[in-house]
Formats: C-alpha cells, sequence, structure tokens
C-alpha cells in the first residue's frame, strides 16, 4: 500500500470515529432532554402534592362546614317550593316585579342534589344586582346559573332579568327514623 492510500484510509477512518461520535451524541442528548422533561415533571407533581397535603386540614374543616351546613332535601316539591317563595319574597321587597317564573326538574349529582326555578325580573339594573347579591350567600347553597339581562323598551331605566337560580342540597334524601324497639 501507498503511503497516500494509508492516508486515504486513516482520513476515512477518522471521519467516521467523527460521524459516529456525532451520532451517538445526538441520540445521547436526545435521552437526556426526555430524562429532564420526566424529573421536572415528577418535581411539578411534587409540588403539587406537597401544596395539597399542606392544605389538607382547610380541606377538611370544609368538608366538616359543608356537611353541617348544607341542607337537606326532604322532598322535592318542599324543595322547590321553599326556593321559588324566597326567591319571590326577597324580589318584591326590592320593588322587583316578576314577569314569569318557571320550576325545574331536580337534579341529582353523586355530590349534591339540585333543585332550580328561573324568573323573568324587570326594575333597575342596581335592585336586580342587589337581589342576587343578597341571594348568593355561602350559606344559602344557591347559585345563579344562567343569567341573561336586556334594556326595558317600554321604561329605559329599568332592565328585564332572566336569571336561574338552583340550590344543593346534600346527595340523599332524608330517611325517617327507625322505629323504636
Amino acid at each position: 500500500m501507498k503511503s497516500s492510500e494509508k492516508r486515504l484510509i486513516s482520513l476515512l477512518l477518522v471521519l467516521a470515529v467523527i460521524c459516529g461520535g456525532a451520532i451517538l451524541s445526538q441520540r445521547l442528548l436526545k435521552k437526556q432532554r426526555g430524562i429532564e422533561r420526566r424529573e421536572q415533571a415528577l418535581e411539578l407533581r411534587q409540588m403539587e402534592s406537597t401544596a395539597i397535603l399542606a392544605e389538607a386540614d382547610l380541606w377538611k374543616q370544609r368538608l366538616g362546614w359543608l356537611e353541617g351546613a348544607q341542607p337537606q332535601m326532604t322532598s322535592e316539591n318542599e324543595a322547590s317550593k321553599e326556593l321559588l317563595e324566597g326567591l319571590l319574597a326577597s324580589a318584591s321587597a326590592l320593588g322587583l316585579t316578576v314577569q314569569k317564573k318557571q320550576l325545574h326538574e331536580p337534579a341529582s349529582q353523586p355530590y349534591y342534589r339540585e333543585v332550580g326555578v328561573t324568573l323573568t325580573l324587570k326594575g333597575t339594573l342596581a335592585s336586580v344586582f342587589r337581589w342576587m347579591h343578597q341571594e348568593l350567600s355561602p350559606e344559602s347553597f344557591c347559585t345563579v346559573t344562567g343569567l341573561k339581562v336586556v334594556p326595558d323598551n317600554e321604561d329605559t331605566s329599568n332592565v328585564i332579568a332572566t336569571v336561574r337560580f338552583s340550590r344543593l342540597y346534600l346527595p340523599e334524601m332524608a330517611e325517617a327514623p327507625p322505629p323504636a324497639k
């Protein structure tokens, strides 16, 4: 073999080693980035878990309050009637005129039972929102699940609001006490 052939073969071997090293280093860098992403995800999960564990007492207190304060539904009809009468009384106390009322079918979810009513009211914007704010205290377990407010065509100082209220009850109906022995 001539010296030029030996140089070409050595150059070819050096290039092969360099290319192989480059390919191998790219694969290793790709694996390292994947490991770093998994490590970051695990660190994030650990931080979330730590935060959740730190809030455990707060959530236990909230659950205790919920179990003690959330009303229990004895009858779907009574619950709907009570919600409707309470809303009508507070609306009339603030000078709102009820134009339409509609009861909704009670709904059951795993963690609560819900009764609802939709009212269409007429009054000033401030009084409508004052009425809604008054009804939405945490102790009442009421929520507004739908709201539409439009100006009144006849009297521009008033609005017509269609509000859907829902009240949440404990998930099970109250059971009668066991018979005395």
